[in-house]
């Protein structure tokens, strides 16, 4: 099996991305009850910024996140149709949705990552990503709000927000755990029916030797490549050194660094 730099390097952002999702998270239940809401600090995401949380829910329809301008033309807003994931947001008036190909409302946890690039929103459920681009004149989008998680405050002005009655969306009623705003923890200013609840696919901490535990595909999945250990715990021990070649888990591979060589020329007898 031979790998190019090129995948040996996005695997490695992957990794890096991924493995971020670490063991014991705090996460958020969320009772679908009118009202409803976690409020973060703002979410940067006008030119490039990636978000990433892990969620799990049995409800088909419900608003998972929201943020906008203030009111003028920007919006983003995540929500469950149908029991899909929706994409739909706006910028400078011009608007688009995005609906992901898998259902989501089967008790199970999926990761789902939104993935800014200027003129292009990307979301990615578990590893799965379908993209949105538009055509505005600015190419930016503007944020103003704080960052909603399952519902909007009744007490914010309906002028105030973007997208028309998304006060009147349905709560969402499921868990949502380790929200990052690319490799950090946004701060929580605050919420409101909400509860904090210490449950994740990672809690029992199933990788040793200090692997990363991760979520692919609604399972716990362990990143080996930094232990010098295999196998799908990261328990194994390679039998030969040449083992270590290419450490895999269950979905990644890396190669070891390149191996740099130094040659020394000496100048010629005179």
């Amino acid at each position: 099996m031979s790998f190019t730099m090129h995948s040996v390097f996005f695997t490695l952002k992957v990794s890096v991305l991924l493995g971020s999702l670490l063991g014991l998270c705090l996460g958020l239940e969320f009772m679908g009850l009118p009202n409803q809401w976690a409020r973060y600090l703002r979410w940067d995401a006008s030119t490039r910024s990636d978000l990433s949380f892990q969620f799990k829910t049995n409800v088909s329809t419900g608003l998972l996140l929201y943020l906008d301008d203030g009111g003028v033309c920007d919006f983003l807003c995540l929500s469950l149709v149908d029991g899909h994931v929706q994409l739909r947001f706006s910028m400078d008036c011009a608007e688009t949705a995005v609906l992901s190909n898998k259902q989501v409302n089967d008790s199970s946890w999926h990761f789902l990552m939104v993935s800014r690039d200027r003129l292009r929103t990307v979301l990615v459920l578990d590893g799965e990503g379908q993209s949105g681009e538009l055509q505005p004149q600015r190419p930016y989008m503007d944020v103003v709000s704080d960052l909603f998680l399952g519902g909007v405050p009744a007490d914010i002005r309906p002028s105030a927000l973007t997208l028309d009655g998304v006060q009147a969306m349905a709560g969402f009623k499921g868990l949502i755990l380790d929200l990052k705003y690319g490799n950090s923890e946004p701060q929580l200013l605050g919420s409101q029916g909400v509860q904090l609840d210490a449950e994740g696919p990672c809690v029992e901490r199933p990788c040793e030797n200090g692997g990363i535990c991760f979520l692919l595909d609604g399972h716990p999945t362990c990143d080996c490549s930094t232990t010098g250990y295999g196998g799908k715990l990261c328990s194994e021990v390679p039998k030969h050194p040449a083992d270590t070649m290419v450490t895999c888990g269950f979905s990644f591979c890396q190669a070891p660094p390149p191996t740099i060589f130094t040659i020394s020329l000496l100048p010629p007898e005179t």
